[in-house]
C-alpha cells in the first residue's frame, strides 16, 4: 500500500470538484485497511473513505487528513434452501452497477429496481441507497467492517445496522465504522415490483403486466437514462437532497395549496413527499444555472456543474434551492449528497 501526498480529489468523484488529499492511498485488502487506520493514528489525522466519489462534495481546500479509497474486490455466491435463495457476498470496492447486472443474469430477485445507480457496493448500506420504491436494506443480510474505535472486524447485522430512509447506522458514527464487504439474500423465485409509478406507466404502455426480470432492470436503465445528465458532460452526484418525510397533516396542508402534490405513505403514518415536484411546480427552479452551477434540465432534483465549478458554488445554489422550500413550504430539506470537512 502507498500512501500519496496532496493527491486531487477532483478526479476521485463524479462531481469532478475539489482540493487535494493532506495523504492519499487506495486499499485492497482488510490488512490494508488497518494499515491505512493505524497510519491515521500515529500522523493524529482524520480520516475520509472513499469508494466511487458519487454521493461526495470535496471542499475546494480538500481534505487535511488520509483519504482512503476503498478498492476491495471479491465476489461469492453461496446457495442456500435448496437452492432458493443466494446469498451474494461482495468486496466493498465491486462496482455496484455490475453486482446487480450479474445478479439479475443469475435470474436472481432483490436488486433489480437499484439497476444504474452509480458507485461501489460498500456505499450501498452506509446510504441505504433506494430507487423505484426499493430500499437496498430489504436485501442486505449483513455488513462486514473495521470498528476503529476498537481496531478489529466486525459482521453487523441488518438489525445492527439501524436502517432508515437514506439512513443508517453508519451516518450516525462517522468515522467509527469502514466497511470492507457486505452480504445480500437474493431469491430465484422472487417477484418483480412495478407498482412504482415510472415502472408502472412504462409497462402499461408497452402492454406488460407481468414483466421479466430482465425487462424491470432494462426498464429503470431506461428510466433513469431520460431523467439522468450525461455524466461526461455535467459533474453531478445525483439526486443533491432526500425526498422529505411530514406528517400526515402536514401534507393536508400543502395539497389545500397544492392539489397535484405527490405523497407516498410511510409505515408510521408520515407522507413521503417529492421534493423533485416542489422544485420544478413550486419554485420553478428546473433548469436554473446560476454561474457555473444549476438544477438539470429534465429533473429538478439533481443538482449539475459545469466544468470548473467550484464546491463554494455548488453549497451556495443549493442553500439557494433549501431556503425556497422551506419559504413555499415550511419544510426544512436534507442534503443527501455527503461533503468532507477537515
Amino acid at each position: 500500500m502507498k500512501i500519496k501526498e496532496q493527491e486531487s480529489l477532483a478526479q476521485y468523484t463524479t462531481f469532478r470538484i475539489g482540493g487535494p488529499a493532506k495523504f492519499f492511498c487506495a486499499v485492497k485488502s482488510e490488512d490494508d485497511v488497518m494499515e491505512a487506520v493505524k497510519f491515521s493514528r500515529e500522523k493524529k489525522i482524520p480520516i475520509l473513505i472513499i469508494g466511487g466519489g458519487s454521493n461526495l462534495l470535496i471542499l475546494d481546500s480538500g481534505f487535511n487528513g488520509l483519504v482512503i479509497k476503498n478498492e476491495i474486490e471479491g465476489k461469492r455466491w453461496d446457495e442456500e434452501n435448496d437452492g432458493q435463495t443466494v446469498a451474494v457476498t461482495a468486496g466493498a470496492g465491486e462496482d455496484w452497477e455490475k453486482l446487480v447486472e450479474e445478479s439479475v443474469e443469475r435470474g436472481l430477485y432483490g436488486l433489480e429496481g437499484l439497476s444504474s445507480i452509480p458507485g461501489k457496493v460498500g456505499a450501498s448500506p452506509i446510504q441505504n441507497i433506494g430507487a423505484y420504491g426499493m430500499d437496498v436494506s430489504r436485501a442486505i443480510r449483513s455488513v462486514r467492517a473495521l470498528d476503529t474505535s476498537k481496531m478489529e472486524f466486525v459482521d453487523l447485522s441488518k438489525d445492527d445496522c439501524k436502517f432508515g430512509y437514506r439512513d443508517s447506522l453508519f451516518k450516525h458514527e462517522k468515522g467509527r465504522y469502514i466497511v470492507t464487504a457486505v452480504t445480500y439474500e437474493l431469491y430465484k423465485n422472487g417477484k418483480v415490483n412495478i407498482e412504482y409509478k415510472d415502472l408502472k406507466d412504462h409497462f402499461t404502455k408497452k402492454g406488460n403486466d407481468s414483466p421479466a426480470l430482465k425487462d424491470v432492470r432494462q426498464a429503470v436503465i431506461d428510466i433513469r437514462k431520460k431523467k439522468l445528465p450525461d455524466w461526461t458532460t455535467w459533474g453531478t452526484a445525483g439526486s443533491f437532497f432526500k425526498n422529505p418525510v411530514i406528517s400526515a397533516d402536514k401534507f393536508r396542508e400543502l395539497k389545500d395549496r397544492y392539489p397535484e402534490l405527490p405523497g407516498f405513505a410511510e409505515p408510521d403514518g408520515r407522507i413521503k413527499v417529492s421534493l423533485g415536484w416542489i422544485l420544478d411546480k413550486v419554485c420553478d427552479v428546473r433548469g436554473l444555472i446560476i454561474g457555473n452551477v444549476g438544477t438539470y434540465e429534465k429533473q429538478a432534483l439533481i443538482v449539475v456543474a459545469k466544468p470548473g465549478a467550484t464546491a463554494k458554488e455548488v453549497i451556495d445554489f443549493s442553500n439557494k434551492l433549501m431556503h425556497c422550500v422551506k419559504d413555499k413550504t415550511g419544510i426544512q430539506i436534507e442534503c443527501e449528497v455527503e461533503w468532507a470537512v477537515a
